[in-house]
């Protein structure tokens, strides 16, 4: 038999673990529940407030219940503790050491489990009557039980239910008015009302509460395994997705609004309330004394009792979960606080009673609490993590031992151990199969636990490691028995058929992450994917997560009995004190192993060379800390992910030389990188991003490894000197040389769309300002694009309409920082000498045709910021000309053609002739000087300057064009209509404009002048001066 299925032997088979690793304490058997019993230290908390908590042990504790009775006083003792701590487990061993006690043959015990039914409580309390009468009130009972119909049972229970709120919360307006209460019961008042408008419509209850109803009321009458189904959840107080189409009345709209304040808290509330109301709920549905011929069930048990006083015997009820019995917890509650004598008299047996309860039960029932003087907890939470973990270690082998045996076995020796005495743990057998002596090497290595039970197949690495991702919450550990056995011990062992075939521990078992580092070293062992995903698990769970493999924190027969290469170095070895297995206290292994053969010398052990001394490595820092957490799910703090930023900025900038790339005085930014999660602070919101690692995906352990190298490399003055340097620049380079092909990628990508917007916005001022009729800028030509482009100086003036002057504004602002817009595309064109060169010294050709073969992007966000800053004017200069945008502008000089086009049209005639215009109107105006007819509105001098301008060479070129005009197609390309508009720059329009109104306002005000002048000149060759004068007023002969 090989070593690996030799050891199957102490893995228990699927059969034996399902009957032995039971986490309810009243489905094991009494033999099961002693061999894998672990004695707990237990907190003595008394009934008063303030008073001292001190620790206690199972005896004292069994001492506690079987105290004299002298007084008459009900013996009551309570334990309480967390949800899974083993208070079940702590009732059932009290009745197996109450079955040896001296005094047993006095004592009639009766125990209630958590998961009877209430009708199986009822019968368990009746048995000690023994008698025809007890006979008769069962088969009333079971009667009784069997004639209700579940569903009308749940109806019933909402109806009972609403009317039992609505006493509640009458109740606690009370206690709010009279101040007994503070005002943070207001919302349990609102709650117990909303609650009642939910179980009182029957929409509500048919889509979504009946199903919650009835699993109550079915476990109420039948049992149930799970005592979780008696109670009322939070969840069942959310309407399911579908109910979300149906139409609801506005109340009860209203109730699931007010339920689902508070992030939902207020669902948790609710069901608290419901279930302290579900106790009388049930008591009314079941109406056990109508089954009992009239009589209450505390009357009943005082019969018992008066009968056993004449027996001279005591009862002693086990009540494994008082919380879980709801629908008797009240009556249960009398019976157990009934004292055994009256007036001094003892009238009723002595009742002895050991009741467990969750955390808090206890805390409105003052009663109890008095009668019982102490509670005796089970502690879960406060407990050092060396303390639960030997708990855990201790009970792992307990219950690896037991599998192994199997119940028969363990019952059989039960049954043949002495039944006297106390001790009930010497009968337990200790599991030993013969071993060859490989094979008991490498079961060794695995370790024991106090008892001297192999751990195999855990060692007591495996059960802190896998513990803690059970039971540990951020640096504090519960211990909670029924998790650790459900969670831990039968999860891992189901995996026996993986260890079969050679597969054990798979690949991501219990979330085995290793630290960055440690990943890389594995990976650079160079196992494939498979082996590499197993030896992750060992090392993170068996091998206590070490920092590096330099040094071997477990024995190398762990690897080998899982088949596993050791991946440690080759001279690693454990270090002293932890290679050794732990045995147990009487010096055996449990193992026996097989002689070598007749004669055979004694092994003698090889001398081992000492074990190389591991660099200690600095505790990691917070920051190391912090990404070692680091998940998709959870996001770092903004101090962490600000250095994250900070590091990679800094790393990035010191390697990439931007230059290289034509990107002139380019540096990486903080704001580029992009960290899981998305809801992480300053998170790149626009396309625009470095991903750090990928949305939803596992944080590579290269990303953890060159961020933690790339901090102690910042910490030591940005200096790779120093020890163990030349690892953290590996893990530092694997990162920086993602990220900059990343950044790179990203960058050039943005350049040449940010080079195209530019391009296009510098080619669309070129045709604003008449510079271009092209409709695209030439392909090799950058210097139209660079030239300097003077537009025609734009009047001032009032004479022009408000809107067309808001559209020469308009105008003006989409001509804006023209020079750092040439700048800025310099910056993403040129050759320059150094970084701190100002002049390109050649053009990269391949990028420009690249550029401007680009389509330019509907929307320009600007995300590199290189050493060209842009003013807000050329940063406005591009939005408006910008595709989403140059249509407002298109239409708007549009407009203002349309106003200019017909002043000027109409002023001039086709055959206009400079020349002659100009000496007709200079004559105009030196005959109205000589005739002493001169508005007096008008200036001579500036006049004749509009003269001139008008009759100059340009002018009239420019007079053609616009009468030449026409508006282009509404389906032309945006720069084939600023061509169309631009023919003569608008500016140049509204100045002809505003000289044609300065010789209109003279022509309209001389005439005016003439007019009133003939009236009153009685000379005639005056009056025919005057007439000559009016009659040259016109634009053109």
């Amino acid at each position: 038999m090989s070593d690996h299925n030799a050891l199957l032997a102490y893995w228990p088979g699927r059969e034996r673990i399902d009957e032995c690793l039971r986490t309810e304490a009243e489905t094991a058997d009494e033999a099961l529940l002693l061999a894998v019993h672990e004695p707990v230290t237990l907190l003595r908390r008394p009934e008063q407030s303030g008073a001292a908590v001190t620790e206690a042990s199972e005896m004292d504790l069994l001492r506690a219940l079987m105290r004299p009775a002298d007084d008459g006083s009900a013996v009551l003792v309570a334990i309480t503790g967390a949800s899974g701590v083993g208070k079940s487990h702590m009732v059932r061993w009290l009745k197996a050491q109450l079955e040896r006690h001296p005094r047993r043959q006095e004592l009639v015990i009766v125990t209630i489990p958590k998961t009877a039914s209430l009708r199986r409580v009822v019968e368990l309390i009746l048995e000690p009557l023994a008698s025809a009468e007890y006979e008769a009130l069962r088969q009333d009972l079971a009667r009784a039980a069997e004639a209700m119909n579940p569903v009308l049972a749940a109806e019933l229970l909402a109806t009972t239910l609403a009317e039992e709120l609505e006493l509640y919360g009458k109740r606690l307006e009370e206690e709010v008015r009279a101040r007994r209460v503070g005002p943070e019961f207001g919302p349990r008042i609102r709650l117990a009302q909303h609650l009642r408008t939910l179980l009182r419509d029957p929409d509500v209850r048919d889509a979504w509460l009946q199903a919650a109803l009835r699993r109550i009321v079915s476990a109420s009458l039948g049992g149930t395994a799970d005592p979780a189904d008696r109670q009322f959840q939070p969840k069942d107080l959310e309407p399911p997705v579908e109910s979300a189409a149906t139409p609801m009345k506005s109340a009860v709209n209203e109730a699931l609004a007010f339920l689902a304040n508070a992030n939902g808290r207020y669902r948790g509330t609710a069901a608290e309330i419901l279930q302290e109301l579900l106790d009388p709920a049930l008591r009314t549905i079941f109406r056990f004394t109508d089954a009992l011929h009239q009589r209450s069930l505390d009357e009943i048990v005082d019969d018992i009792r008066q009968q056993l006083l004449r027996d001279g015997k005591e009862l002693v009820l086990l009540i494994e979960d008082l919380a879980a019995l709801s629908g008797i917890q009240e009556p249960l509650l009398k019976i157990v606080i009934a004292e055994s004598d009256h007036q001094g008299v003892r009238v009723r047996a002595p009742i002895r009673t050991v009741l467990a309860v969750t955390d808090g039960f206890l805390a409105g029932r003052k009663t109890v609490l008095t009668r019982a003087r102490e509670q005796w907890e089970v502690p879960s939470e406060g407990l050092a993590e060396s303390t639960i973990v030997q708990r855990l270690v201790s009970l792992t082998g307990r219950y690896l031992n037991a599998a192994r045996w199997g119940v028969a076995h363990l019952r059989e020796a039960f049954k043949a151990s002495p039944q006297e005495g106390t001790d009930l743990y010497g009968w337990v057998p200790r599991f030993d199969k013969t071993l060859d002596a490989a094979a008991a090497d490498r079961l060794d290595a695995f370790g024991h636990n106090r008892a001297g039970h192999s751990l195999f197949p855990f060692n007591e690495a495996a059960v802190r490691s896998l513990a803690a991702a059970a039971l540990k919450a951020g640096d504090a550990w519960t211990f909670r028995p029924r998790t650790f056995i459900n969670e831990v011990l039968r999860k891992t062992l189901l995996e026996r058929p993986l260890f079969e075939d050679g597969h054990f521990p798979p690949p991501n078992f219990h979330q085995a992450r290793l630290t960055a580092e440690l990943d890389q070293e594995l990976q650079f062992r160079g196992y494939g994917a498979e082996e590499t995903g197993r030896l992750r698990t060992a090392l993170f769970h068996w091998a206590g997560h070490p920092r590096s493999l330099a040094a071997a924190p477990v024995a190398r027969p762990v690897f080998d009995a899982f088949d596993l290469p050791w991946p440690f170095s080759a001279a690693a070895r454990p270090p002293a004190g932890e290679s050794a297995p732990r045995r147990p206290a009487d010096g055996g292994s449990g193992i026996t192993v097989a002689p070598a053969g007749p004669g055979a010398p004694a092994p003698v052990a090889p001398a081992q060379p000492p074990a190389p001394i591991a660099p200690v490595a600095p505790p990691p820092s917070a920051y190391a800390q912090a990404l070692e957490k680091w998940t998709p799910e959870a996001r770092m703090t903004n101090d962490h992910a600000r250095l994250t930023r900070r590091l990679l900025t800094d790393a990035l900038n010191e390697r990439i030389d931007f230059d290289d790339y034509r990107l002139h005085g380019q540096k990486v930014e903080m704001t580029w990188f992009w960290l899981p999660p998305a809801n992480t602070v300053s998170n790149p919101t626009q396309d625009f991003a470095v991903r750090v690692a990928e949305p939803g995906e596992p944080i590579p352990p290269r990303v953890v490894a060159g961020l933690k190298a790339l901090e102690r490399w910042n910490n030591n003055n940005r200096s790779w000197n120093y020890a163990q340097a030349e690892n953290d620049y590996a893990s530092a380079n694997a990162l920086l040389e993602h990220l900059e092909a990343q950044v790179l990628a990203v960058v050039l990508e943005e350049a040449e769309r940010e080079a195209a917007a530019l391009a296009s916005a510098l080619h669309r001022q070129n045709l604003l300002l008449g510079a271009s009729t092209k409709q695209q800028p030439e392909p090799n030509n950058l210097k139209d694009l660079l030239a300097q482009a003077d537009d025609h100086p734009q009047p001032e003036t009032d004479r022009l309409p408000a809107k067309v002057r808001t559209v020469l504004e308009a105008r003006r602002k989409s001509l804006g920082g023209r020079e750092l817009l040439q700048e800025r595309l310099r910056h993403y064109l040129g050759c320059y000498q150094g970084n701190r060169g100002g002049k390109p010294l050649a053009i990269d050709t391949e990028r420009l045709k690249a550029v401007l073969r680009r389509d330019v992007a509907s929307r320009w966000i600007r995300c590199l910021n290189g050493k060209v800053a842009l003013s807000q004017d050329a940063q406005d200069a591009l939005e408006r000309l910008s595709p989403q945008q140059v249509g407002d502008l298109i239409a708007a000089v549009t407009a203002a053609v349309e106003h200019f086009q017909p002043v000027i049209a109409q002023s001039f005639g086709e055959d206009h002739q400079r020349v002659a215009w100009r000496e007709a109107m200079t004559q105009t105006i030196d005959d109205a000087r000589e005739l002493s007819i001169w508005p007096t509105s008008i200036e001579e001098a500036p006049l004749r300057a509009v003269v001139m301008r008008l009759s100059d060479e340009g002018t009239e070129f420019a007079i053609r064009r616009v009468r030449k005009m026409e508006p282009s197609e509404a389906s032309a390309s945006v720069n084939a209509r600023l061509i169309a508009l631009s023919s003569v720059p608008l500016t140049r329009m509204a100045a002809l404009a505003v000289d044609v109104l300065s010789m209109n306002e003279f022509f309209e005000a001389l005439e005016r002048l003439v007019h009133a002048q003939t009236r009153s000149v009685d000379d005639e060759q005056a009056l025919q001066q005057r007439t000559a004068l009016i009659d040259s007023l016109v634009w053109e002969d």
